[in-house]
Parts: structure tokens; C-alpha cells; sequence
């Protein structure tokens, strides 16, 4: 049987110990027909097969083209791996977002407000929705408030959410046209008993979906076929889909899930969904298999939210909140677990943690411990007793490294949240030694979906003792992921028989400095046997 691809002379991390020496690969339609050492991968080639020669020559990939029985070069090559996993993305709000106003990086009021003015005079009378707005990153140290966002878009509907979707600011006319719910929690209030157009909680949740149900599916659909080549540049071949996002952990169908559930399969990206629901009986008529993802136990650091078992440091008597009593969220995952539905749970604080593993623990009591791999999305502030209690459970965690260069180290806002307990956020080393599984996602676009900056991060965490080895970086967005999703025997390494799904690095990153490695460039995504990222590094010859 002959090959369609062939890919030789790089520096191939398999990610699978029994080949872990291979110097070329062979793809065949979908799948990885070889892998293998020295010239034996003649015997897959024909005048149809295309070589992909990765060796490096003056910086370039030597190039592309059909076997013509040329003679095998000692070249160093490119990396080679498996296409990466981000496990836990929001497609919905990634693909959205690409056509909202950013924030990112405003210094002050003044700046955010010139760059909605300047938005709101292309929009034509249409709603202004902005994202990436980071409190602790602005001058004044808070938010602004409706009053501040009528001066520079009074005329149209505007929604600015903050950098970790947790909060929502509206001005008047938003708050009118998103219908704000002033019945939940969530809505916060001036001196005067006037809302001050910063939502939270439930209420924020709530206007989401009003604003996310603003977009009809023929937009949706667009904003995502849109944002797929970007990330194949990036080298991603499966997102796992956390859709929705909500305070109440009470809620049946979500609009996003659905539109997942009835569109992914059209898209050349694999996107596997955890459907956001606590009605169980929704994902077994749709034949699914996992639950949740987004299901918030407790908020986020940012907000004072994240339920902690001590005080903020900054902001002493509070200690965040619960999502969920412990009574229903354990009634929850036994009817999952009965049901023998994958389950994650979004729980960021140690006490979040402490009732999701004692909902997971209650659980296998009642219906058998099996191989389930329950999840924890996040788990930022998860303590090494915690962990040891997660590996003996078979939790995988599904973490975020990028969230330490966005908010870790010593000037971050871990460190004003927490004082001296930023030294204790994301503890790979510990979870890795524990003997947990742990994957790697971007939660995108809180963070860039880019699979080489959560590497990049892992390995180079502020905190020096929390370092992983680049090996097992590259691991949470391989292998860890596909284990994560039920899906080791179909992906997440080179193995003959697995998805070809392939990504060609500019570099070879173990012989790079690993504070380059959030800088280096893909140079060609495989997915499911196709080319379907070329970064301009080959030529067809």
C-alpha cells in the first residue's frame, strides 16, 4: 500500500514510547499508514506519494515534491508532532469575538473610551460589543460605569466584557436593548439605588445569552468557517467545544451547544463538545457522551469570586462564592455518573475543588469507581493533598499555562489577589508528579489559542519549581488531550493506524532556548491526511 505523504528528515516527536525513535512518517488518506527508521519508507512511496522534506537548509525547508528516488540527506530537521488539542476552548465566543472591538491593552478610561467612539461611528447604529477589558491592568483600578460609556457611545447599544468574561458592562441603551434581568443576582448598585451598568453572576450570565442569541446562525456559521484558518496556523486540529458559560447552575438546552451539536461535523476542524447542561437526558438523546465543561462550581480569581477555604488578601472577609450547593451538585454527577456520562466540572478555588472531588468521591460509592475521567476544567489553586486525591479518583485535569504570563508572577494579579499564595497557582510539576493527567488548553479568548504559548508557559512558569520538561508540555496538547476525550486510540500521537493529523514547527524546539518557544512559528498543519495550513516555508518542486 502506498503512501500519499511522506514526511522525512525532521526531528519526529511521535509521542508514543514504543516508536519513539522514528525518522519518517507515512500518511494514507485520514490515517498514519508507517512510521519508521532510515530508507524504509520507499516502500510506501510512488510517482504519486508527495515527500514533505523537513531538513533545514539556510533556515528553509528543503521542499515539497513527488518521489523521484531521491537520496536520503543527514539533514537536522523541523519538529514534528502530532497535530495539537486545545482542551478547553469557547467556540462561540472565539469566533465571535474575532469581529468585536478589542480592549486589550488599554492603560486607562480615556484610552478605552476613544477606542469605542471610534468604533461606534463605523457601526452604522448597530450594537457595539467589546471584549479583553482587564480591571486590574487600568489605571483607576475598577471598571467604568454606564455613565462613563454613554459619553462616548450614548446612541447605540454597547457591551464591554471583561478579560475573563466574568463581568459585563453595559451602557443605557444596552441596558434597555439586551433587556437587562434585574431580578437575579449580579446587578450591581450606586449609592442611589441606580444600576451601575456592571453585571455579574447570574444577571451577566443571563444577558450573554441575549447577546450572544443577537447573532443569527447564518453570522455564527460565517464567524466560524472564518476562524479556522487561523487556527490550523497555529497548528490546532481539535478544539474541545466548552460552550456556554452561566452563574446558574440550573438550565436544560443552550443555544450555542445546540448550534455545535448540529453544525461541528460541516467544519474541517474536529471540535469535540462538552454539552452545557444539567439535564441529562438532552445530551443521551443526542447519543453524547460527555457533560459540562463550563458548568461553574465557583467564579474566577479576577472577580473575588473563586471560592478559597481563606480571605482574598485583598480583600479581607471575602472568600468568593459557590455556583452550586454541594447537595445538588452531588445529585448532578451521580445521575451522570449512573447514566455513564463523562462529567467536567469549571472549579478554579480550593474550595470549589474540595466539593467537586467530594461530588466525584460520593459518586464512585454509589455507582463504581470505572474509568470515568471525570475533569476538572482550571484548577488553578488545587493543593497537593487535593491532588493525590484527584490521581487516586482518575480526574484529569484540564489547565491553562497561559494564564500564568497573563496573570502570574510576582506583579501579577494572582499575587494581589492572593498575597504569597501566587506561588502556589498551577502547580504542573505537582500535578504531573502526583500522577494526574493533565491537558492543555487555551480558554480562548481569555488567552490566545495557541497551543506553542501554553508550552511556552508550562515550561516557563514564573514560579521556577512548577516547571514541567518540554516533553511533557508538548504532552498536555497531544496525547494528554486525546486521553482526556476518550480518544487515545484515534489520536494525540504519530502512530500508524491513528488520524493523520500532523504539525510541522519552523524550528526545532529542543534545540531552541525555551524562552523562544511562545515565538516560534508552524510551518505546515496536516489535518486528517490534508494540508491545510502551508506557512510559506515550502516550495512545490
Amino acid at each position: 500500500m502506498k503512501a500519499s505523504i511522506v514526511i522525512k528528515n525532521g526531528h519526529l516527536m511521535t509521542m508514543d514510547e514504543a516508536v519513539s525513535n522514528a525518522e519518517w512518517i507515512a500518511l494514507r488518506g485520514e490515517q498514519i499508514l508507517a512510521v519508521g527508521c532510515g530508507a524504509d519508507y520507499l516502500h510506501y512511496t510512488d510517482r504519486n506519494t508527495r515527500i514533505i522534506d523537513a531538513a533545514i537548509q539556510d533556515g528553509m525547508i528543503v521542499g515539497i515534491g513527488n518521489y523521484q528516488g531521491e537520496e536520503e540527506t543527514d539533514l537536522g530537521g523541523r519538529y514534528v508532532c502530532p497535530g495539537f488539542i486545545d482542551s478547553h476552548f469557547h467556540v462561540a465566543i472565539t469566533a465571535l469575538g474575532e469581529s468585536r472591538i478589542s480592549l486589550e491593552g488599554v492603560r486607562n478610561f480615556s484610552e478605552a473610551g476613544q477606542r469605542l467612539k471610534e468604533a461606534a461611528g463605523s457601526l452604522n447604529g448597530k450594537a457595539l460589543i467589546a471584549t479583553g477589558l482587564d480591571c486590574d491592568k487600568l489605571e483607576e483600578g475598577r471598571f467604568p460605569d454606564r455613565t462613563f460609556l454613554d459619553r462616548y457611545c450614548a446612541d447605540i447599544p454597547a457591551a464591554v466584557y471583561s478579560a475573563d468574561y466574568h463581568a459585563l458592562i453595559l451602557n443605557t441603551c444596552g441596558i434597555l436593548y439586551f433587556k437587562a434581568p434585574f431580578t437575579l443576582n449580579g446587578i450591581d448598585i450606586d449609592g442611589k439605588g441606580m444600576p451601575t451598568g456592571i453585571f455579574t453572576n447570574q444577571a451577566g450570565a443571563k444577558l450573554d445569552a441575549n447577546i450572544f442569541r443577537s447573532a443569527s446562525e447564518k453570522e455564527m456559521d460565517a464567524a466560524v468557517r472564518k476562524m479556522i484558518p487561523g487556527l490550523f496556523a497555529r497548528g490546532l486540529t481539535t478544539v474541545v467545544a466548552m460552550e456556554g458559560g452561566n452563574m446558574n447552575f440550573d438550565f436544560d438546552e443552550n443555544r450555542e451547544c445546540e448550534f455545535l451539536y448540529e453544525n461541528r461535523r460541516r467544519y474541517p476542524l474536529d471540535m469535540e463538545l462538552f454539552y452545557q447542561t444539567t439535564n441529562t437526558d438532552i445530551v443521551e438523546k443526542k447519543n453524547l457522551r460527555r457533560i459540562g465543561g463550563a458548568l461553574y462550581v465557583d467564579g474566577t480569581l479576577g472577580r473575588h469570586t473563586a471560592a478559597l477555604s481563606r480571605d482574598y488578601a485583598d480583600a479581607p472577609g471575602k472568600r468568593g462564592l459557590f455556583c452550586i450547593d454541594s447537595d445538588t451538585l452531588q445529585a448532578f454527577v451521580s445521575r451522570c455518573f449512573e447514566k455513564n456520562l463523562q462529567v467536567a466540572l469549571d472549579a478554579i478555588g480550593d474550595a470549589a475543588i474540595e466539593t467537586a472531588l467530594y461530588a466525584f468521591e460520593q459518586g464512585m460509592l454509589l455507582h463504581g469507581k470505572k474509568d470515568r475521567r471525570c475533569r476538572i476544567e482550571h484548577g488553578e489553586m488545587m493543593t497537593e493533598a487535593q491532588m493525590e486525591r484527584a490521581a487516586e479518583l482518575g480526574v484529569v485535569l484540564s489547565v491553562q499555562p497561559a494564564y500564568e504570563g497573563l496573570w502570574g508572577g510576582p506583579d501579577g494579579m494572582y499575587r494581589r489577589r492572593l498575597g504569597q499564595g501566587y506561588m502556589h497557582t498551577n502547580q504542573l510539576r505537582e500535578m504531573i508528579d502526583a500522577g494526574l493527567v493533565v491537558c492543555g488548553g487555551s480558554d480562548s479568548d481569555v488567552t490566545e489559542p495557541a497551543p506553542l504559548l501554553g508550552i511556552h508557559y508550562a515550561v516557563n512558569h514564573p514560579v521556577e519549581k512548577h516547571r514541567i520538561s518540554l516533553e511533557e508540555a508538548v504532552a498536555m496538547y497531544t496525547k494528554n488531550g486525546a486521553y482526556g476525550l476518550f480518544l487515545e486510540d484515534k489520536t494525540g500521537t504519530l502512530t500508524a493506524g491513528k488520524l493523520a493529523d500532523v504539525v510541522i514547527l519552523e524550528k526545532n524546539i529542543k534545540e531552541i532556548g525555551t524562552e523562544q518557544l511562545k515565538d516560534v512559528k508552524v510551518s505546515m498543519t496536516i489535518k486528517r491526511g490534508q494540508i491545510v495550513y502551508d506557512g510559506g516555508f515550502y516550495a512545490e518542486t
